[in-house]
């Protein structure tokens, strides 16, 4: 596992979204997620603390060096970049540009970079709603400047805009397409409607309702609206 690895940026990147929402991140945390064994999440994580990526404390959990973060956060940068530019300049909706962003952020070099931002003008987010590092404020600094609060914390009757769409669901092309079909995407406006049946409910501009699963609501970042701001 070479620092470039794609095993290594995968860890890096979800170390770094987990953070970023103020969660510990744990080695059983991993484990879940990339549905792999503790052992294997062990071995990996001492291979990224001997290359100066990561460290590992208690009670701060896995937590990304000085390196770790500048390395990660160049990788979120193209990748982001990428997106933007498949969904504002060619037109693909959020999902797909996710999921070409994989491949064709290998192929952006630092002038591309450049060129690319500066072709969008410095965009500051990507079309999910996640801070572009070097644009604007990244990690948990963007969304407590966003006053940004879970879908699921929001009490019935208030309206809010949707800030961002976690990056920990964003791997999952079928959660990302539901959540597009179902109003979530970054700007809409939604009302949020009392509880059903344990799911959180909510009523887009279009006024058409929907449901989730709380355990999806809670990767879902909104802004409450003040009344004077207008209803959805």
């Amino acid at each position: 596992m070479t620092a470039s690895s794609p095993v290594t940026e995968a860890y890096l990147e979800t170390i770094y979204n987990l953070a970023m929402e103020n969660q510990t991140v744990r080695a059983v945390d991993l484990a879940s997620h990339f549905n792999v064994s503790r052992p294997t999440v062990t071995q990996t994580l001492r291979r990224l603390s001997e290359a100066g990526l990561v460290s590992q404390a208690r009670p701060t959990g896995v937590t990304l060096t000085d390196r770790g973060r500048s390395e990660t956060e160049a990788l979120l940068r193209r990748h982001r970049l990428a997106e933007r530019l498949l969904f504002d300049v060619l037109g693909m909706d959020f999902v797909a540009a996710h999921e070409q962003a994989h491949a064709l952020e290998h192929w952006i070099s630092p002038e591309v970079e450049r060129k690319i931002s500066e072709l969008l003008r410095m965009p500051a987010t990507c079309p999910h709603g996640n801070p572009i590092p070097g644009n604007g404020p990244a990690g948990v600094d963007y969304l407590r400047d966003q006053q940004g609060v879970r879908l699921a914390d929001v009490e019935p009757g208030e309206t809010v805009v949707v800030i961002a769409i976690s990056e920990v669901v964003e791997d999952e092309s079928a959660l990302l397409r539901s959540l597009l079909d179902t109003g979530i995407v970054p700007g809409h406006r939604l009302v949020v409607e009392p509880a059903v049946d344990g799911e959180v409910a909510y009523r887009t501009a279009s006024g058409r309702r929907h449901r989730l699963s709380r355990s999806l609501a809670v990767l879902i970042w909104v802004r409450s609206l003040s009344p004077e701001s207008g209803q959805a």
